[in-house]
């Protein structure tokens, strides 16, 4: 009697365990999206800026010339509209640069690659398809694979008025190249988030991105509802634990590349995917591959780089 008596009292401890454990990852969720909507702020002018890529035999890199990029770099042909607005740091002139890459397996732009960008413009979130207008056009010339080139690169000017400025803040942000061993301290970072991948701790990478995810909320003018709908989800491709034979690949055979007048640093793949990189099979038995961008900076004040 005593024995049953002992192993319900274990049975009984063990499950209060397990429920303080899910109370606490909740409650540092619940943390975690009250910190991103601390950062959230509604906006009285919602105008949109979106861009649609193209492209087909060749790689195709799309980078804001005060932010980020976007990258189509699959071997396929791929056609996507994706939201310029988490590009655009604040109202003013934007040079977008385009950048061509000869597809794996071809030395130089062959006759096969073609590539076209195409930005528009809509006066707010909720807009209609009649009301988006073409602003800046670019399409890859013909003729190119007689110059045997390696790369191609061609910049598009255009205007646009946003109610946010995120310029500010990396302004005052420290310029990366003017810290001793910068190149040590990001591969050290990429390192740290690829061990929390690893581990499949998506509370600390949802930490990770908290100012990020803030960025992009706001830049797409996403109301709160829509916010902790989302967050409540936690699903990342880099801490998915649904993968089989899951492989993320190791921080090393990058290039460095630095952003927004050297306040902005990421990692990426020789043949020019995320660094963070993970490969798997998903439960129907299809290949998976995926990779998370990380763009980083080192905040004014700070000497530890964060994610932008």
């Amino acid at each position: 009697m005593k024995t049953k008596i002992n192993n319900l009292l274990s049975v009984l401890i063990l499950l209060l365990m397990t429920s303080c454990k899910g109370q606490n990852k909740e409650l540092t969720m619940e943390k975690i999206t009250e910190e991103i909507l601390k950062l959230v702020h509604s906006y009285n002018t919602t105008p949109v800026y979106s861009m649609q890529m193209n492209k087909q035999g060749c790689k195709l890199i799309v980078e804001m010339e005060d932010n980020l990029d976007y990258r189509l770099t699959e071997n396929t042909g791929t056609s996507i509209m994706l939201p310029l607005n988490v590009m655009i740091s604040k109202s003013g002139k934007q040079t977008a640069i385009i950048k061509i890459y000869p597809k794996e397996g071809d030395p130089y732009i062959t006759k096969y690659a073609h590539a076209k960008i195409t930005i528009y413009n809509a006066p707010n979130k909720d807009s209609g398809l009649k009301d988006y207008k073409k602003i800046a056009e670019f399409t890859l010339p013909e003729g190119l694979e007689e110059k045997k080139l390696p790369y191609y690169e061609h910049t598009i000017v255009f205007d646009a008025t946003v109610p946010f400025d995120y310029a500010k803040e990396l302004n005052h942000s420290q310029n990366l190249k003017n810290i001793p061993s910068i190149e040590q301290k990001v591969v050290k970072k990429y390192e740290e988030v690829r061990n929390i991948c690893e581990q499949y701790d998506f509370i600390k990478y949802n930490e990770l991105l908290i100012h990020n995810s803030g960025l992009v909320y706001n830049a797409t003018y996403t109301s709160v509802e829509e916010i902790k709908k989302k967050e409540s989800k936690n699903q990342f491709g880099m801490v998915e634990k649904g993968l089989a034979d899951r492989k993320l690949l190791p921080i090393k055979d990058y290039y460095i590349q630095y952003y927004a007048n050297d306040k902005i640093v990421a990692l990426w793949q020789k043949n020019h995917e995320p660094m963070l990189y993970v490969t798997g099979q998903t439960p129907s038995g299809k290949e998976y591959k995926s990779g998370d961008p990380l763009f980083l900076y080192m905040p004014e004040g700070s000497n530890e780089l964060k994610a932008w």
